[in-house]
């Protein structure tokens, strides 16, 4: 019977049988894979965004934009192209994706499948990291599943997050189906917005509940760490959104959310198109009922996910608490707040450090460079290398060594889960300054913000607008009346206001300004920072 088909090159796109002809060879392509190859295909010779692949291949999925990147580059390996010289799939920089070769549409007769063993050429990520390849194994054309071929088992390490709706029951008796369908709509859509910030996959939406891997289906060093800062997300997001749905008092939407990290046995489950990616296994279960130790609106982790986040957030220990299934009760804490540490040194350091060894001409080097700086004279020093080699053991020496001294110590970092926000390490580092976080009361970090500024010799009229922006400070519009500016004025304005903040704090006392994770800064920062080298 006709069918339609796409060729272009030497290749044919069959979708009836999710498979790609390469003249008399063909290659099964994982469903999620062939979706992203036939939606470029079908878009040819324009810009295909991020996001619109992501809602046209995983929609109401929470996945990052790595998995699409995973995506293009076992497509890349099946059609033998390459991102620097592309034939097919073009990489428009931060942007998308651009499919190059034409593309015609044919009807064609199907034959009626016949038993060929057609190598599988495919190798895509399914180990604990992008690096890992896993080969396909061989099939024959007429063993073609609808959804393509079913994802292996594999024991995989997780951290497993739940989160529960509390009292939906309730809240759906009161309300019409379609507006409950709203109320549920906007909890996904509030959750998943913080998920995907944090390269979590979303693998079962509930009424009432998400259940979400970290570590899957790419791993992180820092797994738990996301799953955590997800949870708090998810909290902090729950308020706001109860302000957008104008929800009475009986009617708020609260939240429990509970974590566990543990093995599970990870595969597809269903049948044809309904297959999915699930985990199994008694992680899941802990995770699931772990949330009904938290009062509402709370976090509470296993004494596992704990021993991997200890020392980055702050836990009250709850004690070991009975869960339902489990014959040995558990020992669990609720997460309260990230802490003031950033980095596995500084957690270290909590515990105490070893000595330094081997390094005495790089401290050195530092040391002296520090010696000009007090004589008034401005010194830039990179610190690069591999990781774990020691650079931010070295910045600890240097902390260390001109603690005693008179001076004004400016410590920021990037990060992986903010690299495309705008000023994220100035941000983070006037919340510290400030002590302030949105939501506050901001009576005492204006007063702090406007002690700084005139420490600087700056003009709060015009400077405490521009940090307040940044840090999303309400102001009193009795002191400092709202102003008007185009968005490249603010961004103008605001560099010039911090590079005369770095410079008034230097005429002051010496300045020691550390950016850690330099390759995760935002390109507003690194403006900042190459106008102050200059």
């Amino acid at each position: 019977m006709p069918s339609s088909q796409w060729r272009f090159g030497p290749f044919r796109l069959d979708p009836d049988h999710a498979c790609l002809w390469c003249e008399a060879q063909a290659s099964v392509l994982p469903p999620k894979i062939f979706a992203v190859l036939f939606y470029l295909v079908t878009h040819p010779d324009r810009l295909v965004t991020k996001e619109e692949l992501l809602e046209a291949v995983w929609p109401k999925t929470a996945v990052s934009d790595a998995v699409v990147r995973v995506a293009i580059g076992a497509l890349r390996k099946v059609l033998g192209d390459t991102a620097h010289q592309p034939r097919y799939i073009a990489t428009m920089s931060r942007r998308g994706y651009r499919f190059l070769a034409p593309v015609t549409e044919h009807s064609a007769v199907v034959p009626e499948p016949v038993e060929l063993a057609l190598p599988v050429t495919l190798q895509i990520p399914t180990g604990e990291s992008p690096s890992t390849l896993e080969t396909l194994p061989r099939v024959g054309l007429a063993s073609f599943p609808e959804a393509g071929p079913p994802l292996e088992a594999e024991r995989r390490y997780l951290t497993v997050l739940f989160c529960y709706l509390l009292d939906s029951t309730p809240l759906a008796g009161n309300r019409d189906p379609e507006d409950f369908r709203e109320i549920v709509r906007a909890y996904h859509h509030t959750c998943a917005e913080v998920i995907r910030q944090f390269d979590g996959y979303v693998a079962q939406y509930l009424s009432d509940g998400l259940l979400v891997y970290f570590g899957y289906p790419l791993a992180h060093e820092d797994d738990a760490q996301r799953a955590v800062w997800t949870g708090l997300g998810i909290l902090d997001a729950i308020n706001p959104r109860n302000t957008r749905l104008a929800l009475t008092p009986e009617e708020r939407i609260a939240v429990q959310v509970g974590i566990h990290t543990g093995v599970v046995v990870l595969g597809d489950v269903g049948e044809g198109v309904r297959q999915e990616p699930l985990a199994l296994g008694e992680t899941l279960n802990i995770a699931a009922r772990l949330h009904h130790l938290a009062v509402p609106n709370t976090l509470v982790i296993s004494a596992v996910t704990y021993q991997l986040i200890e020392g980055y957030f702050t836990c009250e220990a709850l004690g070991e608490q009975a869960l339902p299934g489990l014959v040995q009760p558990m020992r669990v804490y609720r997460v309260l707040q990230a802490s003031e540490v950033q980095s596995r040194l500084e957690v270290a350091a909590t515990r105490g450090l070893t000595p330094l060894v081997g390094r005495a001409p790089e401290v050195g080097l530092l040391v002296e460079r520090w010696a000009r700086v007090k004589e008034g004279m401005g010194q830039v020093v990179v610190l690069a290398g591999e990781a774990g080699i020691g650079k931010s053991r070295l910045v600890q020496v240097l902390k260390a060594h001109v603690a005693g001294e008179a001076h004004i110590c400016l410590e920021c970092r990037g990060s992986p889960y903010y690299q495309h926000t705008v000023w994220y390490p100035i941000i983070e580092l006037f919340q510290r300054w400030l002590q302030w976080r949105p939501g506050e009361m901001p009576g005492a970090a204006l007063a702090k913000l406007e002690a700084l500024l005139a420490q600087a010799w700056l003009t709060p009229d015009e400077a405490v607008p521009l940090v307040a922006e940044l840090v999303a400070l309400p102001l009193p519009p009795e002191r400092y009346p709202l102003r008007a500016l185009l968005p490249e004025q603010q961004r103008q304005r605001t560099l010039d206001m911090l590079l005369a903040l770095v410079e008034g704090l230097a005429e002051q006392q010496p300045v020691l300004l550390i950016v850690e994770d330099l390759h995760w800064v935002d390109p507003s920062t690194l403006e900042l920072l190459v106008r102050l080298i200059d």
